[in-house]
């Protein structure tokens, strides 16, 4: 039997209710935790069995804060509360922050006394630290799909919406983690009540692991011409190493300037602006919301050197990366919305 479904599985041969346990870091995104939480008190209420029980963990057994503000008191620290079947580390904005060697080492004892795994939004570099997830497959955010792979090369980050390996549950974030946590309940407890609660909430589909993270080209830019939308997805895959716009228009049967007639009457811009607004936007979330180096984004975003990225940058958004990065460190607090007194 493969390791898989003998984790799963196993969990629904036994007599007692399957306890979770959520690892809160701060600045976890509320919404992902409540997805996942709500599903499992769902499934108690359509079973109308105590099925599920669950137990909010911290790394000291404290009041942990959400990315929003409002946070949740822990029933007890890592490593001293009830043993789990399942624990799940939820980390969002600043993860990075509650680095630290007695959360890893906790994660590597409970996995090898046979807990699964799981992780949302950046809960998986928590996992990846810990030494966890080499050659193991996972789902990362689109948005930290870059720096994890930077970090952590050994690991098959895959921009799925969410992943199982082995004893390893990882959900990219957002909703998505509602479609893993059902997974997770069809695994133990049948489809039929996954299908249920899935009706609960207005979910109308649940969700395959392969799913894409981000919405169409097509929804986001309004495209309405299939040919524009393959030329646009295939710029989006390739902004690490771009692709002459001469050989896009072949690839979709249509000379050059009939690509940029169809670019300039649908989004208003030529082929190779749109294609440097791509990478531009890119190369501004990496700056605020990852600390890769200037070279590292510069290289992730198809620039041949820092200071080649760097002219194009300012030329766009009118400062360098530098400040950009600088001055969203200053706005950060205000982000949360939090009162001069919390502050």
């Amino acid at each position: 039997m493969s390791e898989q479904a003998y984790s799963l599985k196993q969990l629904a041969q036994g007599d007692r209710p399957i306890r979770i346990g959520f690892y809160l870091v701060p600045d976890f995104p509320l919404m992902t935790f409540a997805a996942a939480l709500d599903s499992l008190r769902q499934a108690n209420r359509l079973a109308k069995a105590r099925r599920f029980e669950w137990i909010v963990l911290s790394a000291d057994g404290s009041h942990v804060r959400s990315s929003s503000g409002l946070g949740f008191d822990a029933e007890a620290a890592i490593g001293r509360g009830p043993r789990c079947d399942v624990v799940i580390v939820c980390a969002g904005i600043n993860y990075a922050d509650a680095y630290d060697g007695i959360v890893f080492a906790w994660l590597r004892r409970i996995y090898s006394e046979g807990c699964i795994l799981g992780a949302v939004s950046t809960g998986v570099f928590f996992l990846a630290k810990a030494g966890l997830l080499e050659g193991r497959r996972c789902a990362v955010h689109w948005e930290s799909l870059a720096s994890f792979r930077s970090e952590f090369p050994n690991c098959f980050a895959t921009d799925d919406i969410f992943a199982i390996d082995g004893r390893f549950l990882t959900s990219s974030g957002g909703t998505v983690t509602l479609d893993m946590m059902l997974y997770l309940i069809a695994e133990v407890e049948g489809r039929d009540l996954a299908s249920l609660i899935s009706d609960q909430f207005n979910h109308p589909r649940i969700r395959r692991q392969d799913d894409v993270q981000r919405m169409a080209p097509e929804e986001r830019f309004g495209i309405k011409n299939a040919k524009l939308g393959f030329v646009v997805r295939r710029m989006e895959a390739t902004l690490g190493d771009p692709v002459e716009i001469s050989e896009l228009a072949e690839s979709v049967a249509l000379s050059l300037r009939q690509l940029e007639r169809l670019f300039h009457a649908s989004l208003g811009k030529s082929p190779s602006k749109f294609y440097i607004d791509l990478r531009m936007s890119r190369a501004r979330e990496l700056l605020i919301d990852t600390e890769l180096s200037v070279a590292e984004i510069a290289d992730i975003c198809g620039y041949e050197s820092p200071s080649h990225f760097g002219r194009f940058y300012r030329r766009i958004f009118k400062e360098s990366p530098v400040a950009t990065r600088r001055a969203e460190k200053k706005r950060e607090p205000l982000a949360l919305g939090r009162t001069s007194i919390d502050a």
